[in-house]
């Protein structure tokens, strides 16, 4: 005759054994969603990640518009024998670094950044006395989150002659990594850059400006 007490732990084990395998499955699907939902998110965030126009420009020896004309997004004009160097910050609203690499490295350079944020809008060189040199500039640059850092914008119509109209560039086609990922980005300038006209140059344009305002 079989005791009661003999049966009772081979019973409790055989019920335990499933029930210890469910836990298991339900443990390993959660981990599993965990990782699909934060893959998921990863991938968002890196591929919706973007900069922005930062909060300080300098439209060096460029003409600029008076405030009784209408800029209509007019940032600065250059005449055709004038060197075309303007600075412009690039602001990471983001919160994690991005990376921004210029497509078009010999138009579009970036500052290093400082290791203090209040010197981000601390240029190289007055954009008034020219470009920098090349070697204080480079075609990327990493911006930490809620930092701005400097970039150049040097002669973007190239050696193309402008006869007697304008030529016009409002922004910047960088490429953004974010989180391990790439993606193509245009960046919009402080404002449209004309440069161009056969007849005076920006700096006389700019007094004409000065005085029909007076």
């Amino acid at each position: 005759m079989t005791s009661v007490a003999g049966v009772e732990p081979a019973e409790a084990a055989k019920v335990e054994k499933p029930r210890i395998r469910r836990v298991g499955r339900i443990v390993g699907m959660a981990v599993v969603l965990l990782l699909v939902a934060g893959a998921a998110a990863w991938q968002v965030a890196a591929r919706t990640a973007q900069v922005e126009l930062g909060s300080a420009s300098n439209s060096g020896a460029g003409a600029t518009l008076p405030d009784c004309v209408p800029s209509d997004g007019l940032w600065a004009m250059f005449g055709t024998d004038e060197d075309v160097v303007l600075v412009q910050t690039v602001r990471n609203p983001s919160r994690w670094p991005i990376t921004v690499i210029s497509r078009e490295s010999e138009v579009y350079r970036f500052e290093p950044m400082a290791d203090d944020f209040r010197d981000d809008y601390l240029y190289v060189k007055d954009p008034v006395d020219g470009a920098p040199d090349p070697a204080q500039t480079s075609d990327r640059v990493v911006i930490p989150p809620d930092r701005e850092a400097t970039m150049w914008i040097v002669n973007p119509q190239g050696d193309v002659p402008t006869a007697d109209g304008w030529s016009t560039f409002g922004g910047a086609h960088v490429t953004l990594r974010s989180l391990g990922v790439e993606r193509e980005f245009y960046l919009p300038l402080r404002g449209t850059v004309a440069v161009g006209g056969a007849d005076p140059t920006a700096g006389r344009l700019d007094r004409a400006l000065q005085e029909a305002c007076a």
